[in-house]
């Protein structure tokens, strides 16, 4: 009778050893896309809510994200306008989409 080695094979530890670090990586890979597309699904509610903002107090204002995207200036008028359309590129995964301000009534248009 042929007895095996104790080097053959794997052991159960370290095939569940494995199988832990490939499922981590997996889930943190998952988290980084996800955060990458997130601003894109952010952003309306926030403008919105800075633009309403504009509305009600009749004030000028310039938007301004505290987020890690490079948004350009966003100037509202005291009734809401916007004096400059601007379109804002948002990377999500390997995809890009876009957001359109209009010029006047600062409308968002999504591509």
């Amino acid at each position: 009778m042929a007895r095996l080695s104790q080097d053959e094979g794997f052991a159960l530890l370290e095939l569940l050893i494995g199988i832990t670090i490939l499922t981590l990586m997996t889930l943190l890979t998952l988290r980084v896309s996800q955060f990458a597309g997130e601003a894109y699904y952010t952003f309306p509610e926030r403008y919105t809510r800075f633009k309403s903002e504009a509305l009600l107090t009749g004030d000028t204002r310039v938007y301004g994200d505290d987020s890690d995207m490079d948004y350009p200036l966003i100037r509202l008028g005291e009734n809401g306008t916007v004096n400059q359309a601007r379109t804002l590129v948002f990377p999500c995964g390997n995809t890009r989409k876009e957001i359109v301000i209009e010029l006047g009534t600062g409308s968002l248009v999504f591509r």
